[in-house]
Formats: C-alpha cells, sequence, structure tokens
C-alpha cells in the first residue's frame, strides 16, 4: 500500500519507515490549551527537534504554510464537536480541501464501541475518496475513543479497533499503548497497517513516559503521534529531540531522558 500511496506517504516517514508526529489538532475542537497558544511558536520549536510530520487542523494547515513547507502533514478531518456543546463528530475536511493546502494525508477517528457510530460510517467514504487521489489516510482507532470505558484499553479491543480500522481503509493507525510490550504485539501481528503510538494527557513522570515509548518500538510500533506531552512540556524543542533519539536512533529510555534534561 506505501508504494502505491507514493510520494504522500513517504514523505510521514523516514527511510527507515519510522515517525515522530507532532499532534496540533487540538484546537479544532478543544479551543485554546495551555501551552498551545502560539502555534507559529511550537511549529518551530518541534520542527527544531527534528519532528518528522505534523497532525493539525485544516486552519492551521493554511495560516502557517510556511513553518510548515519542509515537513510531512496530515489534515485532521473530522470534528464538530467543542467544549461549549458537545456532539457527535462528524467530517468537515473534505479530501479537495486536504489536497488545495498541499498536505500529504488526511486523519480521522476510528472508534467502533460507542453507541455514536457515526466515525464507522464516515471513516470508510473518508479513506475511499481519498485513494482516489492517492492521499494516505490515518485512523485513530479507539476502541471506546476517549471514554472512561473498563475496556478502553483492553488489548482484544484495541486489536480489533485496529484491525477494522485498516480493513475499513486505513494507511495508518494510531492507537494506545496498551502498557506491556507482550500484549502490544498481539496488536501490531493482527493490524496489517503500520501502528502509531498516542501520547494521551500530559504526564507527571517523563522517565515513565518515555520508558512507556521504548516498550511500544520493542514491541513493533513504527512511531509516535504525540501533542501535549510535547508542547505542554518546559522544551517541546528538547522532547521531540528524545522522541527522535528513541525511535529513529536506537536510543534507551534513559538515553532519551538525559537528552530532555539537557535540552531544558
Amino acid at each position: 500500500m506505501s508504494e502505491l500511496l507514493g510520494r504522500r506517504f513517504h514523505r510521514l516517514f523516514s527511510a527507515a519507515g519510522r515517525s515522530v508526529t507532532i499532534a496540533m489538532d487540538h484546537g479544532s475542537t478543544d479551543g485554546v490549551l495551555a501551552g498551545f497558544e502560539d502555534p507559529a511558536k511550537v511549529l518551530e520549536e518541534v520542527i527544531a527537534g527534528g519532528a518528522d510530520a505534523i497532525l493539525t487542523s485544516i486552519g492551521i494547515a493554511r495560516h502557517f504554510s510556511k513553518q510548515l513547507k519542509d515537513v510531512g502533514l496530515l489534515i485532521r478531518c473530522d470534528g464538530a464537536t467543542s467544549p461549549l456543546l458537545e456532539s457527535p463528530r462528524e467530517l468537515v475536511v473534505g479530501i479537495d480541501d486536504v489536497l488545495s493546502s498541499g498536505a500529504d494525508a488526511a486523519a480521522a477517528m476510528y472508534i467502533p464501541g460507542t453507541h455514536d457510530r457515526t466515525s464507522t460510517s464516515y471513516f470508510p467514504l473518508l479513506a475511499s475518496e481519498a485513494h482516489r487521489w492517492n492521499v494516505p489516510v490515518m485512523a485513530e482507532a479507539l476502541p471506546y475513543g476517549f471514554e472512561s470505558h473498563p475496556n478502553a484499553r483492553n488489548v482484544d479491543a484495541v486489536a480489533n479497533a485496529c484491525r477494522m480500522a485498516a480493513e475499513n481503509g486505513a494507511d495508518i493507525v494510531k492507537t494506545f499503548y496498551t502498557g506491556e510490550p507482550e500484549s502490544f504485539k498481539k496488536i501490531i501481528r493482527s493490524c496489517f497497517a503500520p501502528v502509531m503510538v498516542l501520547g494521551g494527557p500530559k504526564t507527571h513522570s517523563d522517565k515513565e513516559f518515555l520508558e512507556s515509548l521504548r516498550d511500544a518500538r520493542d514491541a513493533g510500533a513504527v512511531g509516535v503521534v504525540i501533542g501535549r506531552n510535547v508542547w505542554q512540556s518546559p522544551s517541546p524543542t528538547a522532547m521531540t529531540r528524545a522522541l527522535v533519539a528513541l525511535f529513529h536512533h536506537d536510543a534507551t529510555a534513559d538515553e532519551a531522558l538525559q537528552i530532555l534534561h539537557a535540552g531544558r
């Protein structure tokens, strides 16, 4: 599939097929978040740290094209909810907008375990339209979304969500790390699309955070898609460098932590 999608797909990854992608798509549904008040500054910091790609909104893609000119770019295509009025997610950006922005890929949620099944309906349609133009699509495959559900990170549930996303057209799958390398290997083995790990809410321990990502890499994750744990850190550049060291240079968690601390 990566060869069929060509240049756009490969712009998101290193020659070795790994990627450190920084998520900056939060503002389209959450508004202003701490650490993300100035998109231009954050972009400059994470790109200086060696980010391979940025996942962001159509608005940021258009307004900050100069900062984004030398990095891979994915556009979040679903949304339509906000802190002011919660509503079901839906597609709000089309592939024509993705193409006109100069982006390399589209991204959307794939959440099969909630009563609101809109994402399982719109994601295959987005993927179908994207593939007509050889545009790769990333699925954020979460069994129950970010809801507090007892099986939210259950290995079988996550594996099923990832496999269903791939079966429905995802070229890249972003999902939870399930917390243990052997269990995560089951997800990697059963999903024929490359799997990347999300960051989630800001963590309280940089060491534990980096150790979990190193474990995910060892289990087969090809990269990360991380937002708050980068741009809410004291130095987004240093945190990005630490992630690059982990995924591109095979650094240990302790070595990545040293890079992080040296950059602060």
